[in-house]
């Protein structure tokens, strides 16, 4: 006897052994039930989920010769042996993919009026999508309007590539994938009833490779029954996924190049660490993902707290997009390499080590050209980051001190003969140097863009908010304005802002302004040049005597008989 493949030997002959589909079977049982089966049905859903199995079902249960009332066929008369055998009158199955023609719907149309033994007669047309919009179209009549005694059941694996029209004329059920908990059962139920030995390593694999289909899952099983076990060569994800849980490159590579060596297609080994970081994702949420048991559920919780949420988003990203790369990449591997590259290359943040700040040396201040720019588009990283810290970093971190403010000098002393001694006063700069030489510009930007900024007035705010600060010595702030125009909107509101810095920084604070690109950074030594402005006399339009004839006389010299008149109205002389 010729041997059959465990997904032929097991379809399913009754609704209840269909798994993982129980709105499709509620609905058409009590269709059956209650004699209001539509005239036309579209199933569609991934691949092995039960569409063509359910379709039979329904042929079998509407044409059964002793109904048990319940919706089943019996599965013991005449009619429904010839539905399990194949020989059945009542149903006709067509592919849609090889008679995808005008003609060949032509021929359903004509034979569809021929009566048949049984009491209704089924057409199942597999892969709907695939008939031309010429043999769509000649198939909608007889869809939306066919013979009492026949009943079409449309199944598709893509239904947007069904036409509009005829979606609405057939009632839609959408199948959905197995979970895998139902699979894992329904994987040790075949099993039994075939007599195979296996083991719940077996049982994980086949699931695994079934993905939420059912034929899938029992074609893996064929397999490792007649390979006679798991293959060794499948190569585990694990190692894998540990390096990316570790962000190490070299691991990933590694585990990467030993996979593929022990003969794993670079496409399923991208595609199964997809799901297990999937799985890990959710298992940090508390959820899982229906495709790991309870016993892996603390390691992948384990996996979760060890990665970031960022690093687990941002590696299924890359993997899903190298998923599609690798449909028409000459080499899938190479697809794979380059997405962790550059998932390591996203997530690497290399920490220059700190060097002691030295004091500020009075040179001269060059915060243009280039070198300026870098260093302004550093510190503003810097501050980006420091205020995207998480709170209990920031509280940790160590803030410099702001020296306290000396004391007030004590009273003069009572005794005339006592003489005071001489106030030993500092410059303001120096005072200013001291208060705020312990803050690196990175820590005033901070402060700036958190405290400052937000405490002044709207205009202010709004035209210092394309401000960045580029030095800090001295005592003094260096913003950098976008342009020199920005610069001088701003210059009138110099005062504000170094108010704004000394009642956070409880020190004097000298403020200058520099324009992108300028030459010389210092704004205090600029002189603004300002255009005198062109004072007019009204008297220079007033037309003096001896101006020669007005223009009225001219008027009259050019019109002889024209009179002049001061009437402003509509009337003309």
């Amino acid at each position: 006897m010729v041997y059959q493949s465990l997904y032929r030997r097991f379809r399913p002959q009754t609704f209840s052994e269909v798994i993982g589909q129980d709105h499709l079977v509620a609905a058409l049982r009590n269709a059956v039930v209650e004699e209001r089966v539509g005239h036309a049905y579209l199933l569609s859903g991934p691949r092995g989920t039960g569409k063509t199995s359910t379709a039979r079902i329904l042929a079998k249960a509407l044409n059964c010769l002793k109904p048990p009332g319940d919706g089943e066929p019996c599965g013991n008369c005449d009619s429904c042996a010839n539905f399990e055998s194949g020989t059945s009158m009542d149903l006709v199955e067509l592919d849609a993919a090889s008679h995808r023609g005008l003609e060949d719907v032509r021929q359903i149309n004509r034979d569809v009026a021929l009566g048949n033994p049984g009491k209704r007669k089924v057409y199942v047309l597999d892969e709907v999508h695939m008939l031309t919009r010429e043999a769509s179209n000649a198939l909608l009549k007889t869809l939306e309007e066919p013979p009492e005694h026949v009943i079409f059941v449309l199944a598709t694996t893509d239904p947007q590539k069904v036409l509009p029209t005829i979606r609405s004329r057939t009632q839609h059920v959408e199948l959905t994938l197995v979970p895998a908990g139902l699979l894992r059962d329904h994987a040790k139920e075949i099993a039994e009833r075939a007599d195979l030995q296996i083991d719940s390593s077996v049982v994980d694999y086949v699931v695994e490779r079934g993905g939420g289909s059912v034929r899938d899952m029992l074609s893996a099983l064929d397999q490792v029954v007649t390979a006679g076990g798991v293959p060794e060569h499948r190569g585990s994800v694990d190692a894998l996924v540990d390096a990316i849980v570790a962000q190490d490159l070299t691991e990933s590579m590694t585990a990467i190049a030993e996979t593929v060596a022990a003969g794993v297609d670079p496409k399923d080994l991208a595609y199964r660490t997809t799901r297990k970081l999937r799985d890990i994702f959710l298992a940090g949420a508390g959820i899982n993902s229906g495709d790991s048991t309870p016993e892996e559920l603390p390691e992948l919780a384990e996996k979760a707290g060890r990665i970031t949420r960022a690093v687990n988003v941002r590696a299924l990203e890359l993997l899903g997009q190298a998923l599609v790369d690798m449909r028409q990449a000459p080499d899938p591997r190479l697809v794979l390499d380059l997405a962790l590259v550059r998932l390591f290359a996203a997530t690497a943040e290399p920490q220059a080590p700190q060097k002691p700040e030295r004091p500020a040396r009075p040179t001269q201040d060059t915060s243009s050209g280039p070198a300026a720019q870098a260093r302004a588009a550093l510190a503003s990283a810097q501050s980006s980051e420091e205020s995207e810290t998480p709170a209990g970093d920031s509280a940790s971190a160590p803030v410099p001190p702001v020296p306290p403010v000396p004391p007030p000098p004590p009273p003069p002393s009572s005794d005339d003969n006592v003489v005071d001694p001489p106030e030993q006063t500092l410059p303001e700069s120096q005072t200013s140097e001291k208060a705020i030489k312990d803050l690196s510009m990175a820590r005033v930007a901070e402060i700036w863009e958190q405290q400052a900024r937000p405490a002044l007035s709207g205009r202010a705010g709004a035209l210092f908010k394309a401000a960045t600060i580029v030095g800090v010595s001295e005592g003094q702030v260096q913003f950098e304005l976008p342009n020199e125009i920005h610069r001088e909107r701003c210059e009138p509101m110099k005062d504000e802002i170094e108010a704004a810095l000394r009642n956070v920084l409880e020190a004097p604070v000298q403020v200058n302004l520099t324009a992108a690109g300028e030459e010389n950074p210092r704004a205090d030594t600029k002189a603004n040049v300002v255009a005198e402005e062109e004072i007019v006399d009204p008297a220079e339009f007033e037309a003096s005597a001896d101006a020669g004839p007005s223009s009225v006389d001219r008027l009259l010299d050019a019109f002889p008989g024209a009179v002049a008149s001061d009437d402003e109205g509509n009337g003309r002389r």
